[in-house]
């Protein structure tokens, strides 16, 4: 297993000083069945994002791109592809590579989380359309800091 890949720990989130941000796509009916009945419908998207972390340990993700340039620090938005809304955010703890496959660990920020559930962030209020994880654009990325500013708290789970 080789861990954070040729890059230091603990690199600077950019060289501008500005946050980045990377966009997580989930899609919950991946979790079926763990979702309540209305999770396509329902404002509140805590419950559905309780149900994909009873599916899966949600501090470990898989990824197919973003692991070359995805460093300790930056801010990672989960992304609910069907409900197109972000539901959640926290910090990459550690990018890992094993055998062939790619894995971001994420300390999720639990006081943040809990407000952006309640009240979720559509897709159309920062513009872009994660097909996979990928790292905001420019427009995504200046809402996403306001947000991240916005919402209450900070305290990280694992």
């Amino acid at each position: 297993m080789r861990r954070g890949p040729a890059w230091p720990a603990a690199a600077p989130a950019t060289s501008a000083g500005a946050p980045t941000h990377w966009l997580l796509p989930i899609d919950p009916a991946a979790h079926a069945e763990h979702q309540p009945a209305d999770w396509r419908t329902r404002p509140d998207a805590t419950p559905v994002w309780e149900a994909i972390a009873r599916s899966q340990p949600i501090d470990r993700w898989c990824l197919r791109s973003g692991y070359r340039t995805m460093r300790t620090g930056d801010t990672i938005w989960a992304y609910l592809s069907r409900r197109q809304e972000l539901c959640a955010v926290g910090s990459v703890r550690e990018v890992v590579h094993e055998g062939d496959a790619w894995h971001v660990l994420v300390d999720w920020d639990d006081a943040r989380t809990a407000a952006l559930a309640r009240h979720p962030l559509p897709r159309k209020a920062f513009g872009q359309v994660p097909m996979s994880t990928c790292r905001a654009g420019e427009r995504a990325a200046g809402v996403l800091t306001e947000r991240y500013a916005d919402l209450p708290g900070s305290r990280h789970t694992t």
